[in-house]
């Protein structure tokens, strides 16, 4: 099948319609026509389709897509569910989507007696916070039920949740732990039924146990 413009979406424009904000773009750059041996200009180290990874984990920031574009950090949901006394894996892979990261520290300031100022105390520092907003896209232009319903099995699931993404598991340990507080599925008005916008809040899960003493 020959590519039509009436086959293109803009998730760019679209997501600025949901969201109400713009998504992490980069324009096309413009193609000039430079002789690079002459122009002494050096030669693109990580041209398009290059996979870029990250230092500290070595993981993929991004991705070729199906018609050989650049996705940036997608990410991928992991969980499992019980369904008649046996569990079963979920996993949901998600290319179009933007994370954010809120660090929040626990501080107490204790004013001294006849001193200026107080006294600043750290006393820990808070699980990271993930904001994924993004789009689950069924196949063949069909609508994503099976991803609408295992995105909610998984925020309902008391099992173990997993994020991994080159870039949400820079702030992640070796487990990849989650917990999902949140998981919204907004309204919208015409627009394609087989592309459905959802926001999902969750936080890392770094302390697994608890030894009493």
């Amino acid at each position: 099948m020959t590519p039509t413009t009436a086959n293109v979406i803009n998730i760019f424009k679209l997501y600025g319609e949901v969201f109400g904000r713009q998504s992490y773009h980069i324009d096309e750059p413009k193609k000039l026509n430079l002789d690079v041996n002459y122009s002494g200009i050096p030669k693109n180290e990580t041209p398009k389709g290059t996979i870029h990874t990250s230092n500290r984990t070595g993981q993929a920031l991004n991705k070729i897509g199906t018609y050989g574009q650049d996705i940036w950090f997608p990410i991928v949901l992991k969980g499992s569910k019980i369904l008649a006394d046996n569990i079963e894996p979920i996993e949901i892979p998600i290319d179009i989507c933007t994370v954010s990261v809120n660090m929040v520290s626990t501080i107490i300031d204790t004013p001294v007696v006849e001193r200026k100022g107080t006294v600043t105390e750290i006393i820990n520092i808070d699980n990271y916070k993930f904001t994924i907003r993004g789009f689950l896209v069924g196949k063949n232009r069909k609508f994503p039920e099976k991803e609408i319903l295992d995105l909610t099995a998984l925020r309902e699931s008391t099992l173990e949740k997993t994020l991994h993404g080159g870039y949400p598991e820079l702030f992640l340990d070796e487990t990849c732990r989650i917990v999902i507080s949140d998981l919204e599925f907004p309204e919208t008005q015409g627009q394609n039924y087989w592309i459905r916008p959802f926001q999902l809040t969750c936080k890392s899960d770094f302390i697994t146990d608890l030894e009493w003493k």
